[in-house]
This record gives C-alpha cells, sequence and structure tokens, in this order.
C-alpha cells in the first residue's frame, strides 16, 4: 500500500529552491532541447517545423532504437521541472502536465511521467495509467494526472511515493517514458517520439476535457498586430481569455467575442498561450507566435 511522507517531508530543512512554475510550457522555439536530455547515445533534437502549428513550429524529438545502447525511450528534466509542485498552496498545486505528442514510428508508445525525490533517501513513483500513442494518428493533447490517487510508488526500503514538496525541496527530476507498468525506466521500444508545449497546469485542459463548440482557430499566427479567434460557423460568442507567457505569467487579459480582433501589440515579441473560455466554462489553449 503506497505511504506519503507529509510529516517527515514539512520537518526537512529545504535545500532546493522551487523551479517549477503553474502555467509554464516548454515549446522548444528557442532551437533548443530545453533541458531535456536523456542517457542512451541517440540525442533528442530540436526539428525546426511542422509542430502541431504546422510550418515553422519547433518540437523535440525523442528516438529509440530498441536494442543495444539506445534501447529506451526517456527523455528527462532536472532543471526548470523540479521543485515544489504544490506552489505554496494546495489548492493552487500543479496537478496535470499536459503536452502535445505525436507518435512518428511504427509501434505503440505507452507513455507516461515518473518522479524522483531525494530526501537523504530516493524515492521514486510513477503515474499509474498510460497513455497510448498510436502510429499514424498525428498530433494530439495529452494530460497526465499526478494527484496522489494516480501516482504509484516505486520499489524503495519503505514503499513511499514522492510527494510533490509541501514545504520541502520537491522533484529533483521528472521523466517522459515508454513503459507498459509504473516504471523509473523504459521498456525497449524501436520508437520516434515527438513532443511539444509541455505544460503545468492545476486543472486539465487536454482535448478530451474542453467544452467548447465549434472548432476555433487564432488567424493570423504569427501576428503582429491582432489576433482573432476565428469560429467555423458565423457567430460572435462571448469569450474572455487570458495571453500567458513562456514562464507561465498572464500578461494580457480581457473579455471578446469570436471572429472580432484582440490587439496585441504591446506584447514582445515571442511566444505566448492564449487561453480562451467560453460562457459555459469551456477552456481552450492555443499557442501564438507575436512577430
Amino acid at each position: 500500500m503506497r505511504k506519503l511522507l507529509p510529516f517527515l517531508l514539512l520537518c526537512l530543512p529545504t535545500i532546493l529552491v522551487s523551479q517549477v512554475v503553474l502555467n509554464q510550457v516548454d515549446d522548444f522555439e528557442d532551437y533548443t532541447m530545453r533541458n531535456w536530455t536523456k542517457s542512451n547515445t541517440i540525442p533528442n533534437e530540436n526539428i525546426y517545423d511542422g509542430g502541431p502549428l504546422g510550418d515553422g513550429d519547433n518540437f523535440l524529438r525523442v528516438t529509440s532504437t530498441g536494442s543495444g545502447s539506445g534501447l529506451e525511450l526517456m527523455t528527462k528534466n532536472n532543471a526548470q521541472w523540479r521543485g515544489n509542485y504544490y506552489q505554496g498552496n494546495l489548492s493552487s498545486r500543479v496537478k496535470y502536465v499536459s503536452m502535445d505528442v505525436r507518435n512518428s514510428g511504427s509501434n505503440v508508445i505507452f507513455l507516461r511521467l515518473s518522479f524522483q525525490t531525494d530526501y537523504g533517501l530516493i524515492y521514486q513513483c510513477s503515474t499509474t495509467n498510460a497513455i497510448a500513442v498510436l502510429p499514424n494518428e498525428g498530433w494530439k493533447r495529452i494530460s497526465f494526472s499526478i494527484l496522489d490517487e494516480n501516482i504509484t510508488a516505486l520499489s524503495d526500503p519503505f514503499n513511499y511515493a514522492v510527494t510533490f514538496g509541501s514545504g520541502s525541496q520537491g522533484v529533483e527530476e521528472m521523466r517522459i517514458l515508454h513503459s507498459s507498468v509504473p516504471s523509473w525506466e523504459s521498456e525497449p521500444i524501436e520508437a520516434i517520439l515527438d513532443i511539444d508545449n509541455i505544460m503545468a497546469e492545476s486543472q486539465t485542459l487536454s482535448t478530451e476535457t474542453i467544452a467548447i463548440t465549434p472548432e476555433l482557430k487564432v488567424f493570423p499566427n504569427p501576428s503582429s498586430k491582432t489576433i482573432t479567434v476565428i469560429s467555423n460557423e458565423n457567430i460572435t460568442e462571448a469569450i474572455s481569455y487570458n495571453i500567458i507567457d513562456t514562464l507561465g505569467r498572464i500578461v494580457k487579459e480581457g473579455k471578446s467575442k469570436l471572429n472580432q480582433e484582440i490587439n496585441i501589440q504591446d506584447l514582445t515579441a515571442g511566444n505566448y498561450i492564449v487561453e480562451i473560455k467560453d460562457a459555459d466554462g469551456g477552456i481552450l489553449r492555443k499557442k501564438i507566435i507575436k512577430n
């Protein structure tokens, strides 16, 4: 049975300043790997074109051969994804990690997140349920719950689970990996996994839970002056919006309508997420580029 360490962790000194930030996004538009590394000999790649937005949209490619030194499909981050996921307040903790993924190989990928914390002893855990990423599906948005009930503790002397912070140093490494069962290591597989827009969220915004209809697009994108949230139907439904930078900060917010322009001239050039909310509580996020 999984056990947690709330009282012990509260007693431990803070060694590492929290680095993970709610709503942070890794979109790979800076032509780097955003500190996502791996252990085998096939390096990660920043692909400059063909992400979820199409032409000019960068993404991360993770490749494995299924044998030899390249057998594992796994990438890890111990930089901006380490720290206190509780964010100092349980009501606003990071509860989900979402991302756009595409299977560019021929084998089914069973994707999981795994985490490690070192409180003198090393504790590891993994998401209980995998998400199957099928070949030839194209890009899709997925979301992993990292709430305690959706996390499985891995082998350690006391069968404890990582608790993601609670006033202590929190997570020291996060992994994205392929495994049919909860694991710290990937199972061997020959695969190509494409990843974009990895985001820390307090509520899931994956495509399975978005209530907004009909299909919406943001146009033009990129843009230097205005954007319009376009519906494929001739409607002018009221919406509210937040524009979020890559550090998770809301830099612009307001109210508008579908098919009406939103001025973004005051934003500095760069990459943003526009969060759109309708009157019924439906939420949608789209990446935009301000040039």
